[in-house]
């Protein structure tokens, strides 16, 4: 009873706000056909109401964490030597200038010789998990132009700065959706992961590669410059 007492006037607009947001959301279940997504919804919607009254949130749902991607976030350790910059630093490792001079705090891209700078660590398995689930069926020189993609999209500002992310972004990859992504690659993903990071591209700076023969109808990837075709796979900008 003192609970109640001691709360503002503006408590009782917040309970009528709730419960028509909660008539609501009830009404619509036959349409979600599902407890779990009724539950979701209306839990953000007391959490809303409830933050601004400063109440303590009500506690989310915990996050299934088995379905993330595995990522490894650690970096490694590299000396500068003379002559270096951090185009060429960031060309070489994988990433990005903006990656390093987040990761190491740098305000500029002034360097000294025997500076130590954190290099974010490339998972090759991963990429190599991915050539194989991709282009299994391909000749060597098809799998290292789809390894080539990827690492082209880590140096185009168009898409994410890190391995995982390019990998793990939405819709880009049906592997990643199907689970195939997860079977272990083979000795000629792996040796084709390497002649990538070693510089060649068989796709020649392609961004973009697709089977046109599972293709249905129309596809807005089909609307990108192609540059070249290997085996079954067409690659393009």
């Amino acid at each position: 009873m003192y609970f109640w007492q001691k709360e503002n006037t503006k408590r009782p607009i917040y309970i009528v706000i709730m419960v028509l947001l909660l008539s609501i959301v009830i009404s619509a279940t036959s349409y979600l056909k599902s407890e779990d997504m009724f539950l979701l919804i209306a839990t953000q919607i007391l959490q809303r109401i409830y933050s601004s009254t400063g109440e303590s949130k009500i506690p989310q749902q915990p996050i299934d964490k088995s379905s993330l991607p595995e990522t490894n976030t650690e970096y490694k350790l590299y000396t500068v030597n003379s002559g270096d910059s951090l185009w060429k630093i960031a060309n070489k490792h994988q990433t990005t200038v903006r990656v390093l001079k987040s990761l190491n705090g740098l305000e500029t891209e002034e360097l000294y010789k025997g500076q130590t700078l954190k290099i974010p660590f490339f998972d090759e398995d991963l990429l190599a998990r991915l050539v194989h689930s991709e282009a299994e069926g391909e000749s060597f020189e098809g799998q290292i132009a789809v390894a080539a993609v990827v690492l082209n999209r880590l140096r185009d500002p168009r898409f994410p700065d890190s391995l995982e992310e390019v990998i793990y972004e939405k819709n880009a990859f049906e592997v990643v959706a199907n689970g195939r992504i997860q079977l272990p690659a083979g000795s000629s993903a792996t040796k084709a992961v390497k002649a990538a990071l070693s510089g060649v591209d068989p796709s020649k700076g392609s961004v973009f590669f697709y089977n046109p023969d599972k293709i249905k109808g129309f596809n807005w990837v089909q609307s990108r410059k192609v540059v070249c075709r290997i085996g079954n796979h067409v690659f393009a900008r």
